[in-house]
């Protein structure tokens, strides 16, 4: 094989994995696509497309038939509003209209419920998990083999829950995140050696639609800001110098989230407003870092290990660039400070952390370095290195069916439970002594909830 189109075949490989295996297990067939938070992202779109009308007055009307469920909270001005912020809904508008289409063409409830719009999304997560493969390995070869490229973009999918939030929950926001992400870094990279209006302007758009879609998301800017900065001057001089870039990308990044200002100002009488109301809570002094990170209810590193690469390749990037390495160890850090800063600091009912998964870009960049580095070595420790990474996928491929199941539970995992269910696709004895429900109530009000 050509070296040079190993990464594209990776990319080629990945891609049927989880479009074979999504394929299977059909979840739009089954109605299963827009649940839970999807609820939410996704109510804007037959709210706005098919009932014209954001208010949602229309769902005290609907036909007994109705195939959908639509969650709204109350705001304190009586009015009914969505908890979720529109972000989704504009990037699956092309997808939604495309569905309402084949709707009337099948002959299908064309109220925004019925199969067609669940695929619909389906073929979005797709999508975005194509683009994003796509410019995460543009970043990967500027510094890193063909090989280690390929390694990682394979990795960053399938031993990690990434391939989850495709195949099985396509609907939440983590491979999306994961594709602006990417996208994003790549433009700014491209903005810092020459910034253009243009240019500019789309980025300012991935920005608003990164933040809208995940506020706390707004640490991308660290990349732009930060990268190849080495003293104050260098960032003063770069703000001096692209005033009018900068300005361009805020108006276009203010134009994206403008709708949801508008919407907000329509609902609730103020154009900013915590949409989460009481369930936004963020405990700044209290964070739950090692439980984050280790716990058997939800530690990150528990369940995607092959994250650990990534950190030990945090040395062999700063070596191979520079340049970078400040705004990715940065981001790295307050993302996790923040991420686990939450009140609810395993994140509800989700197949490992899933929040972690919007950065996985990000740490694809030290894993690839560490990957290159193992290529010095010895071939015995590149066998080793193999056969471990290897065990590691097969591992994220046999807990998510464990996940699909319950047997492995979304929010009560234990060490118990964890090596009671070890190897198994069968309920050990004693199970429900094994697990452990956590404490929401305690939890929400910044008392201690233990792993």
């Amino acid at each position: 094989m050509n070296r040079k189109i190993i990464s594209k075949a990776a990319i080629l490989l990945v891609m049927l994995f989880v479009a074979w295996s999504g394929n299977n297990l059909d979840q739009w067939g089954k109605n299963k696509i827009i649940q839970n938070d999807v609820i939410s992202y996704y109510a804007y779109l037959p709210a706005a497309v098919i009932f014209n009308d954001l208010t949602f007055e229309f769902t005290k009307t609907l036909p007994e038939d109705f195939e959908g469920t639509i969650w709204l909270q109350t705001a304190p001005n009586g009015k009914p509003i969505l908890r979720m912020t529109m972000g989704m809904s504009m990037l699956w508008l092309p997808f939604f209209l495309a569905a309402h289409a084949a709707a009337h063409v099948a002959g299908v409830s064309a109220l925004g419920y019925s199969w067609p719009y669940s695929f619909s999304i389906f073929l979005a997560a797709l999508t975005y998990l194509f683009i994003g493969l796509i410019f995460l390995r543009k970043l990967l070869l500027r510094w890193f083999s063909e090989i280690s490229t390929a390694i990682t973009l394979i990795l960053v999918v399938a031993a990690t829950n990434l391939s989850y939030y495709v195949i099985s929950e396509p609907g939440m926001t983590h491979v999306y995140n994961f594709a602006l992400f990417n996208f994003f870094i790549w433009l700014s990279l491209k903005w810092i050696t020459k910034p253009g209006i243009w240019l500019s302007i789309v980025m300012g758009i991935l920005a608003g639609l990164i933040v809208l879609i995940r506020p706390v998301n707004i640490l991308i800017l660290l990349i732009p800001a930060l990268a190849g900065i080495t003293r104050w001057h260098d960032f003063r001089e770069r703000i001096t110098l692209n005033w009018k870039f900068i300005l361009a990308a805020g108006g276009a990044a203010f134009l994206v989230v403008l709708p949801q200002l508008l919407y907000w100002k329509m609902q609730t009488g103020q154009f900013f407003f915590n949409s989460y109301m009481d369930s936004g809570k963020f405990y700044f002094f209290n964070p739950q870092i090692i439980n984050g990170l280790f716990s058997f209810r939800k530690g990150w590193l528990i369940y995607t290990p092959v994250m650990v690469f990534g950190f030990a390749g945090l040395y062999f990037f700063l070596k191979s660039s520079k340049g970078l390495f400040l705004p990715v160890i940065l981001f790295i850090v307050l993302n996790i400070y923040i991420v686990f800063s939450w009140w609810c600091w395993w994140y509800g009912g989700s197949f490992g952390m899933r929040p972690m998964i919007d950065m996985y870009g990000i740490m694809a960049l030290p894993m690839a370095a560490f990957f290159d580095w193992i290529r010095s070595r010895r071939e015995f420790v590149q066998t080793v290195t193999l056969f471990a990474l290897a065990g590691i996928l097969y591992l994220n491929i046999y807990q998510m069916k464990q996940y699909r199941i319950s047997l492995l539970h979304w929010d009560s995992m234990t060490r118990a439970a964890y090596v009671g269910i070890w190897g198994k696709m069968t309920w050990p004895e004693g199970y429900d002594k094994m697990i452990k429900l956590p404490d929401y109530d305690k939890a929400l009000k910044g008392e201690k909830e233990y792993p």
